[in-house]
């Protein structure tokens, strides 16, 4: 090595050099293998989580900025659910309520034969279906069922039928009737 100072490299200085590279590559490799891969990977753990992250504020900020509209929508489906569930009847108000399709036929001089059905639920709702024969003029059934649904209380009838005139000139309508009653109300959740 004296030789390698004096401008003279030797075969033992070349050795030399070459084991002190090894010895670096050596320690650089194990250095890469065992520290800095460990860092890239949690690196690459923190990115993943932070691009989730940038993703989420992102999502948090076009929220914020529609918020309004949010809280403006949310006001009128509640508004409108509201105005729903007051046209549906209570349990205790079913009773009255056929009382007042039987004055509505009253009424309209027809005569009305109402026949209870099996009620559904699910579970939000029950559905509480009537079948209805309806006979008299058919200019006055007509109205009859016309004002079924407009009544104040939400009233659906379907599968209506009509048979021909009878002798007198008066028409049968068969139909199905469905009022419904929610089993929880919006504002307490409580069975109505």
């Amino acid at each position: 090595m004296i030789d390698f100072l004096k401008g003279t490299i030797t075969p033992k200085d070349w050795a030399a050099l070459a084991g002190i590279l090894a010895l670096i590559a050596a320690c650089t490799s194990a250095f890469y293998f065992m520290v800095h891969k460990k860092d890239l990977e949690e690196i690459a753990v923190i990115e993943a989580e932070n691009e989730q992250v940038v993703t989420e504020l992102n999502r948090a900020i076009e929220i914020s900025n529609k918020i309004d509209q949010y809280r403006e929508d949310t006001r009128e489906i509640e508004e409108l659910v509201r105005s729903f569930e007051s046209r549906l009847p209570s349990k205790s108000e079913i009773p009255r309520l056929f009382e007042q399709v039987e004055e509505m036929a009253a009424e309209e001089t027809i005569s009305i034969e109402i026949e209870p059905l099996r009620q559904n639920q699910d579970e939000n709702k029950e559905t509480i279906p009537y079948q209805i024969k309806a006979s008299g003029d058919f200019h006055k059934v007509a109205s009859f069922i016309n004002r079924l649904e407009r009544f104040k209380r939400y009233l659906k009838v379907s599968d209506l039928k009509m048979s021909p005139y009878d002798k007198d000139g008066e028409s049968t309508f068969d139909f199905k009737m469905n009022t419904y009653r929610f089993l929880k109300t919006m504002d307490t959740g409580e069975s109505s």
